[in-house]
């Protein structure tokens, strides 16, 4: 069904998408305890960015593969 391409492409293109979406929505925490982290994040909602990650590159990537078979 699907081909290396596909699956190669995918998983680059999940990495980079994951990586442009972790910045988005982070609050620092205001009350700092002692022993944290004061450049932590509050709440960094890695699943739903896992989830919009995967989603956004599936689509992505059919966009690609489709023009790179039509091109090649």
């Amino acid at each position: 069904m699907f081909s290396f391409d596909f699956i190669i492409i995918y998983i680059i293109l999940w990495w980079i998408v994951l990586f442009l979406l972790l910045p988005i929505g982070i609050e620092k925490e205001e009350n700092i305890k002692i022993g944290n982290d004061p450049g932590a994040p509050r709440n960094p909602m890695i699943k739903k960015k896992l989830l919009y990650s995967t989603i956004i590159t599936f689509f992505l990537t059919l966009i690609i593969v489709f023009f790179k078979n039509e091109i090649f």
